[in-house]
């Protein structure tokens, strides 16, 4: 070799080395300094506010716990205001196409080394909890959390709280009465404390008793290939574009029950999927088989395969009896112990809860732990509810549904996070297909019998293309209770940069969900092999004994938002395939521009709605919730998706910032009348108005706290809507309403000043005395219909909105004045306002 060419040839060798030296640097930053200032005294205590679970309430207090109750506890710590705002700036460069960050994701380890304690601050956490006699079992190497366990006695000493047992919902459960307080030294790093209480998150999965696809019934049902056909994954399969099938990529299902490999081995069997068992790991003890979670660990572990066969699909389990559940099992998917590498990319979790049943402190941590998650280059998914937009309203009761909310407006959590893809429910609406285009003979009617003489069962596939029309799942009535697909604006979750586009309404809120799927359990629901479970025998027994049926001949079948999470798992495994990438992090950077500007990626739903009954107190039952339209809608998001153009275009867009959207417009609240008399046994009303300034659209979620002087008074606030009207700023353009119900109002008008001479001197009969009342109703139509919707938010004028307030006085409330406070909120911002009740 020429001796200049050789020497030109080391340089660049030489180059390259410290580039890739000072890139790994840049990773690690600078050693992290200590926080831990002060020499820890436990005779100087700090109280760590957030840390009381919503439903450790006095009305479900039991009394105190026992002392010997073992606990397993997690400490969870804080980033500096300069750490926070590094990982910010990092996750919007990962998302960057033209940074060198741009999917260079970071190891635990470079994650603890950057935004984690110090060493030294470890030790010492470490050593107090120690001295305390917990059992520390680990850090991770995110640095960012401590693992300990000890009994409810060893808590309330060290933690100076009390540990009281709680029954909700006729759950026994524990949880500390007050906020935890530590050592005035650790004020500075400690956020909080996870698992501090056994209320767990609830699985999203509705088993209904089956009614579907089959030879005998011919009824429909969807087994992974009719997925397959009907989202236009098949084609992926082929060769003709590559066979991408998620070989190569892993995929990691987090729950709270363990499985029996049989039946995953069943459900392939049965849908033509090749041999591919599971992994199983266990954060720590083993739960067995659990009978609430079981369908929704089969459900999870299954679809998260039948979208992509070839994945290896780990399945970490949490235990809920002696430890934080599936909590504990999305923390060690995300936050392993230090040695252990990542599990996979992609998390799928169908577990979540309404944002009110969140501690302030488990928000944070969540948040935190996601954000994590997506440096990492981890995607999670996760439901929407299924509770339509009453999200902290359920059926605990099968028996007893739930028919009306009587808590209003809310949405899921985790998947209200916006590091985390949300996923909703659609529904099929084909009625009786009967030329067969979308499913193979038998033709059926909808929930009907066949119209020809029952055959075989068709499986794996009976699905022919496509379904339509799709519109938004609402299976509510009376006999199923709130039974529809979530959605709504946040209120504690800020609106992230990404969410924009046609449809998204300007409400500074994280509205969810992004996208939707197919989630009826009654029309079609989705098959599963799992466990059935004999409370006499306290035994478990499989599902699937012939094919997919039981040994008594019934299908095992599922619906709601737990589908959509696992299905939509192994597509994002096909992204990752296909593009050939270790991870994409928070996908909800490229579905929102994808949407724009590849609409043939997704099937955009226009039809249906998430709305339910809402009976609030001393107020009529109305419908609360949002409808589909043209573009993003607060019922399916950007709707539902089709798998082949939704991989193959994955790059063809630039990648939206994921940073939270900069707002200078929000809100007020104010009371009229400010105060209020009601007598004993009786209801009093007044009116709550929001003010929506310079084009905010915002839906609030209102909470009503009364003073304790007033007995059990109870009080809400309802909105103020009838028949086809939506909550202000989110419902459909009324622009046809407004024209007509201003020549209605000027009519009424007229009609209000003539109406004593022209009924005295032509003799009219006495409806025009109505008038005035008719001009006062158009008029509050009006008000109504000319609020700014979720597409028109470039409104310059301020707008408000009335909301009904009402009271509800016992006739055992005592004689006495105290305040009533209303808070309204959206997308973390607050506002509140106070009446002054009296009772007489």
């Amino acid at each position: 070799m020429h001796t200049n060419t050789a020497r030109r040839l080391n340089i660049f060798c030489l180059t390259a080395i410290i580039a890739m030296c000072l890139s790994e640097l840049s990773l690690a930053q600078t050693q992290l300094k200590d926080r831990v200032a002060q020499a820890v005294d436990a005779s100087q205590m700090t109280v760590i506010a957030g840390n009381v679970h919503p439903l450790a309430r006095l009305q479900y207090d039991q009394g105190r716990a026992e002392l010997s109750t073992p606990m397993r506890v997690t400490a969870v710590f804080k980033m500096t205001a300069a750490q926070q705002a590094d990982l910010d700036a990092l996750l919007a460069s990962q998302q960057d196409r033209g940074s060198p960050d741009y999917q260079r994701w970071l190891t635990p380890e470079q994650f603890g080394s950057r935004f984690g304690l110090s060493q030294a601050d470890i030790d010492k956490v470490t050593g107090w909890l120690e001295s305390q006699g917990f059992n520390v079992e680990g850090v991770p190497a995110s640095r960012n959390e401590i693992a300990f366990s000890g009994t409810a006695q060893q808590v309330e000493s060290a933690l100076h709280t009390e540990m009281h047992r709680y029954v909700v919902n006729g759950r026994a459960q524990y949880a500390n009465a007050s906020n935890p307080s530590i050592p005035a030294a650790f004020a500075d790093v400690v956020l909080g404390f996870r698992s501090l209480n056994n209320f767990q998150l609830k699985p999203r999965a509705v088993r209904m008793s089956p009614r579907f696809t089959s030879g005998q019934t011919g009824n429909h049902f969807i087994a992974p290939g009719d997925f397959a056909t009907i989202y236009d994954v098949a084609p992926l399969y082929t060769s003709a574009h590559g066979t991408i099938n998620g070989s190569g990529q892993k995929i990691a299902v987090v729950g709270q029950s363990d499985i029996n490999l049989s039946d995953i081995e069943a459900f392939r069997s049965n849908s033509a999927l090749p041999a591919n068992d599971p992994q199983k790991v266990f954060v720590t003890t083993n739960p067995g088989l659990q009978q609430g979670d079981i369908d929704e660990a089969n459900l999870d572990v299954e679809w998260a395969g039948a979208t992509a066969p070839m994945a290896t699909v780990i399945f970490i389990v949490g235990d809920p009896v002696k430890g934080g559940g599936v909590f504990d099992a999305l923390n060690y998917a995300i936050a392993p112990p230090r040695g252990v590498s990542i599990p996979a990319p992609v998390i799928t979790t169908s577990y979540g809860a309404c944002e009110a049943d969140f501690a302030p402190s488990d928000i944070s941590s969540l948040q935190a732990m996601t954000q994590q998650a997506n440096a990492e280059g981890i995607t999670i998914l996760a439901p929407s509810g299924d509770s339509g937009a009453a999200d902290c309203d359920n059926n605990s009761d099968p028996n007893n549904p739930t028919t009306a909310s009587t808590l209003g407006l809310a949405v899921d959590l985790p998947g209200s996070l916006a590091n985390v893809t949300s996923v909703g429910g659609t529904e099929f609406g084909e009625g009786a297909d009967t030329a067969g285009a979308f499913w193979t003979n038998p033709p059926c009617v909808r929930l009907g019998t066949c119209s020809v003489t029952p055959g075989p069962d068709v499986a794996p596939t009976s699905a022919r293309s496509y379904i339509v029309p799709e519109g938004a799942w609402n299976d509510t009535s009376a006999s199923l209770g709130l039974t529809a697909g979530g959605g709504g604006a946040s209120t504690v979750i800020p609106k992230p940069a990404y969410q924009a586009g046609t449809g998204v309404p300007n409400d500074g809120a994280r509205d969810v969900p992004d996208i939707s799927l197919s989630a009826s359990p009654v029309h079609d629901a989705y098959l599963i092999c799992s466990e059935n479970f004999n409370s006499s025998t306290n035994t478990f027994s499989p599902t699937c004994v012939n094919g997919f049926r039981q040994a008594n001949g019934n299908l095992s079948a599922v619906g709601g938002t737990s589908v959509g999470p696992p299905a939509m798992a192994g597509i994002v495994a096909l992204i990752n395939q296909q593009t050939r990438s270790p991870g994409q992090g928070n996908i909800n950077a490229v579905l929102y521009p994808l949407a724009a500007h590849v609409p043939a990626a997704f099937h955009d739903i226009t039809a249906g709605n998430n709305q339910v009954p809402f009976s609030a107190t001393c107020a009529p039952t109305n419908q609360i919730g949002y409808a589909a339209s043209t573009g993003y809608d607060l019922a399916t998001g950007l709707g539902s998706i089709d798998a082949l153009n939704l991989v193959t275009n994955w790059t063809s867009v630039t990648p939206a910032s994921t940073a939270a959207a900069s707002s200078s417009v929000d809100f007020s609240i104010a009371f009229s009348p400010t105060q209020m008399t009601v007598k004993r046994g009786a209801c009093g009303s007044g009116n709550v108005q929001l003010t929506r300034l310079k084009g905010f659209v915002g839906t609030p979620s209102f909470t009503c706290n009364v003073a304790s002087s007033l007995g059990a008074t109870t009080c809400a606030v309802v909105p103020v809507i009838t028949g086809a009207f939506y909550p202000p700023g989110n419902y459909r353009d009324l622009g046809w309403w407004r024209t007509v119900g201003f020549v209605l109002a000027g009519l009424a008008f007229v009609l209000a000043i003539c109406r004593r001479s022209v009924a005295a001197n032509l003799e009219l009969p006495a409806w025009p005395r109505l008038v005035p009342g008719f001009a006062l109703m158009t008029l509050l139509a009006m008000v109504i219909g000319c609020g700014s919707n979720s597409n028109t938010s470039s409104s310059t004028t301020n707008q408000s909105v009335n909301y009904s307030f009402t009271v509800a006085v016992p006739s055992t409330a005592p004689v006495a004045s105290g305040a009533v406070s209303v808070n309204a909120a959206i997308g973390g911002i607050s506002r509140t306002a106070q009446i002054v009740l009296t009772t007489q």
